[in-house]
């Protein structure tokens, strides 16, 4: 029998998805045992650039979660339903808001939702973080810090920031940190918590995740009151705030803790059969998170010398993966061409990419020197170095393109091999790849035949679908048995399957 819930009427929720470049606001809608994707709301996130900060605009992210809301309410509505289920948020990890207390209203009463953003939400692409990594090694030794997190030394870590934040010696009494998505659902609900995924790439959590490390918290000189209470997936944050409903025209749903780091959500929808174990993924999009879903963590030593994360999956799990600038080195540098007066089409670009002849460049997509935005053509072309018989760099975007996508796959191929090394297990089968970079077929391709195993592409929503899936089994649309919820997105999806070429061997 399945375990997925046949229920009598359509179940509609909203996922606020936002990425580093693009949001989205989804209605799904599950209904005979599958989730149908319907876009209410997408809009462009850009960084600006403000006193020499590069931060995010949460007020214009605000705006723009607000419009989704009503436009899937009323997608639901149209659809004959009486509207929203519930709501759930996710976004990527570790940049933070500083909020400070509710305001006070005429009568004295805390008005929930309406602290300030102190400073507003800094970027993690930001240089205020420049060598905070290494001077904080000092204090707190790396392999000190991995054996209490188990969360690789990023230069972006939440822990740096906050020891890099000049904003933290001024704040009033009341103030809490939120990350990004739980910052919206303070706006949501009117209640400050942390949700576990989220929390475990900040670098400052245990690594059982019940409770943040106050060694390094103290070594950082952060107050444990500045951090909110943890709450886990599937748990309910609260409801939507009346005079919010009431603006929105939603009703007083309840709003529930999702993966909230997007990757949590985006392997939670990783097809894989049931009895794959563990399951080897690719979450792509501006950053390729590729590694393995475990049931436990693996904070060795030869871990982190590899540069491997132990991040907090759904139900428990562990993500042990490697970040790789993914798609955000082409995106980039198709910005760089758009500003010097191209017209770029991806599609067009990557069909130029893929009749280039091959193995003429190489560079190394996990060099810090990719992290920062600006004229990422002009870098990646200064890096690409000459494979045997080459003479030149790259000329042409084509060739540029073709050079960031066989070094991509040659990279996720070595990462997904140590992957499987340092946690002592055999190369799966298969390697599933979800989200934006699950439609370029060309590095699908490239990726199967560097590594010899069939690559599974899809969902390309992964995150949207794992925020859904885990909304309706929290409303009891989904059974609790194992694998109900990748049964659910298996029944949802189509897959390209890409096998490797008789040529690559």
């Amino acid at each position: 029998m399945s375990a997925v819930q046949q229920a009598d009427e359509p179940l509609a929720v909203a996922a606020i998805d936002l990425g580093a470049t693009s949001g989205r606001v989804m209605l799904g809608v599950v209904d005979h045992g599958r989730i149908e994707l319907v876009p209410a709301h997408r809009f462009e996130n850009r960084l600006q650039d403000v006193d020499g900060q590069l931060r995010w605009d949460i007020d214009a992210l605000w705006a723009e979660v607000r419009q989704g809301l009503r436009a899937a309410h009323e997608g639901a509505v149209a659809r004959g339903m009486g509207g929203l289920a519930s709501i759930g948020v996710d976004s990527w990890a570790v940049d933070y808001g500083l909020v400070g207390p509710d305001v006070a209203e005429a009568d004295g009463a805390s008005l929930p939702g309406s602290g300030e953003v102190f400073g507003g939400v800094v970027a993690y692409r930001d240089g205020r973080t420049d060598g905070i990594a290494e001077s904080f090694a000092e204090d707190v030794p790396r392999e000190r810090q991995y054996a209490l997190t188990g969360i690789a030394q990023q230069p972006f870590n939440t822990l740096y920031q906050l020891v890099a934040d000049d904003r933290l010696a001024g704040l009033p009494g009341g103030t809490t940190l939120l990350m990004l998505p739980d910052l919206l659902g303070y706006r949501l609900t009117g209640r400050r918590r942390t949700e576990r995924t989220n929390a475990s790439s900040t670098g400052m959590l245990a690594l059982e995740q019940q409770d943040w490390s106050h060694e390094l918290l103290d070594a950082a000189g952060v107050d444990p009151a500045l951090l909110a209470p943890l709450l886990s997936p599937g748990e309910r944050l609260g409801t939507v705030l009346p005079q919010l409903a009431d603006e929105l025209g939603i009703g007083q749903v309840p709003v529930i803790a999702v993966g909230s780091h997007d990757t949590a959500s985006a392997v939670l929808a990783v097809p894989a059969a049931e009895d794959a174990h563990p399951v080897a993924f690719i979450s792509s999009g501006t950053w390729s998170l590729i590694g393995l879903e475990l049931g436990a963590p693996v904070p060795t030593p030869a871990a982190l010398a590899a540069g491997f994360t132990n991040e907090g999956g759904v139900d428990g799990t562990t993500r042990f993966l490697k970040n790789v600038a993914g798609m955000w080195l082409v995106s980039e540098s198709i910005r760089q061409w758009e500003e010097e007066g191209a017209r770029v089409d991806l599609a067009d670009l990557l069909s130029a990419a893929a009749v280039m002849p091959a193995h003429r460049f190489r560079i190394d997509p996990t060099d810090p020197a990719f992290l920062a935005p600006g004229r990422m053509a002009d870098r990646v072309t200064m890096a690409a170095e000459p494979l045997e018989g080459e003479d030149e760099r790259p000329r042409t975007p084509a060739q540029l393109v073709r050079c960031i996508l066989e070094s991509l796959a040659e990279t996720y191929r070595d990462e997904l091999h140590a992957a499987c090394r340092l946690a002592g297990v055999p190369l799966p089968s298969r390697l599933h790849v979800v989200g934006g970079g699950s439609r370029n077929a060309l590095l699908n391709q490239l990726t199967a035949d560097a590594l010899g195993i069939e690559v599974v592409a899809g969902p390309m929503e992964a995150t949207a679908l794992g925020n859904v899936a885990l909304q309706a089994r929290t409303l009891g649309a989904v059974g609790e048995d194992p694998g109900a919820l990748r049964e659910l997105v298996r029944a949802s999806v189509e897959l390209e399957r890409f096998s490797p070429s008789a040529a690559a061997g």
